[in-house]
Parts: structure tokens; sequence; C-alpha cells
């Protein structure tokens, strides 16, 4: 199974030093496709469209990747077809049950109950260090199955999301298609907020997520399944 790291940037101090990281503790060696100094889904779908790998790795800049042969862990979830999307850091649960019975609220979108082994993991939900089924998928680390794209038409770079929210329609959409979203907990740390530093940010936060409650109602609001 193949993987390429896509590396969308826009060049702060350290993000080198983050992409170092990978590289020194994944069990082997893989390509980098670079975009630099892009808005978020015209970055992301630059490296759709430059690629061939099965998989493709959408982990932001500001990531360090702490535990050896991670990349290990994160393949063999692929091994099961039904899997489309794989990450570091997932929800249980995503929007809350009254979502469409009361008036639009951003908070009725809300990730619940979510789960990381990042260094601070009990700051952003419950630590988690092994592998489990989510309904969503924090956007600082992404694993999209190709075809998952290929399905979608690639990323929607035409509609309200971009910084806010594209990891959420993805899950939305992998979820619709009947794939399975898996979150593997690796040990890393999110530095955070490093790229809204450099490029001020023009999203509107309310228009993404009155958009992706309007386009998902197939998909939302959504619980992982007891087993």
């Amino acid at each position: 199974m193949t993987l390429v790291y896509g590396f969308a940037s826009r060049g702060w101090k350290l993000s080198a030093t983050c992409l170092d990281s990978w590289h020194q503790t994944a069990s082997k060696v893989y390509p980098v496709s670079f975009a630099y100094d892009m808005n978020v889904l015209d970055a992301f779908q630059q490296i759709y469209e430059q690629t061939t790998e099965e998989i493709i790795s959408y982990c932001h800049d500001d990531l360090v990747i702490g535990e050896k042969n991670w990349d290990l862990r994160v393949l063999k979830q692929f091994e099961d077809p039904q899997v489309g999307l794989v990450g570091f850091g997932g929800s249980l649960g995503h929007a809350m049950p009254g979502l469409y019975r009361e008036p639009f609220r951003i908070p009725n979108l809300v990730r619940r109950d979510f789960l990381s082994n990042m260094r601070t993991a009990e700051a952003n939900g419950h630590r988690f260090a092994g592998e489990t089924d989510v309904a969503c998928l924090d956007g600082f680390s992404l694993f999209v199955r190709r075809s998952v794209l290929d399905r979608w038409g690639g990323w929607p770079v035409n509609s309200p999301y971009g910084y806010w929210l594209y990891a959420e329609a993805l899950c939305c959409e992998t979820r619709r298609q009947g794939s399975r979203i898996r979150m593997v907990g690796v040990e890393c740390d999110h530095l955070g907020g490093k790229t809204v530093g450099i490029v001020p940010l023009t999203d509107s936060y309310e228009e993404a997520h009155r958009y992706l409650a309007d386009n998902n109602k197939d998909c939302l609001p959504y619980y992982v399944p007891l087993k």
C-alpha cells in the first residue's frame, strides 16, 4: 500500500522540523507533495491532483510525531477495504441530537467525546492509545484513501469550507460513502495555531458551520454505534 505526505504550509519557522519528525519516526521514507502559500483547500486539491499514491496524508505543518513506526499502525487500518479515513485524534460523536430539531446554533455541531494520544490529550478530551472507530477526525492529522476523494470529486474548493470544517466535511462524506473512520492513538504533539500568526483569517466561521449543517442532513448527527 502506497502513502504520500501532503505538506501544505505557509512556512512557519519550525514547519520543516515538524516534517522531519514524521520522517524520523516512520518505518521508511515516503515521498512528499508540497503546496506552499495557498488557501487550505486549494493546497489540498493540488496535492490530490499531483499524486497517485493510494493513501494521502494531510497533516498540519505544526504536528510533531514522537512514536516510532507510527506509519505501520496507520497503514494497518487500511488493510480493511471498508476503512476510508484514519487520523490521530477523533470524536465518537458528531453534532448534538437536537441539531435539526432546534434553530441553528453552532454549538450543536460540536464533536463529542474526543480521543487522542496528544501530549495535551486530557485538555482536549480523553487519552486513548489504541485504535477505534470514530465519527469525526480533527484536521491536524488525516490519512485518506484516494478513492474516497475520487468519489467526492476532489476537495470542495468552491465551497464555504476552508480553514474551518474541511475535516468535518470529509468525515461526513466518508460516512456517506459507507466507509469507516478510524482513530489511531499515536503519540504526538499538535503545536496549534501557527498559520494564524502568518496569514489573517478571512474564512467565515459561521458560514462554514451553516453550510455543513445544510448539506449533511443525511449524515448528522452521528454517534459511533455500540458493539
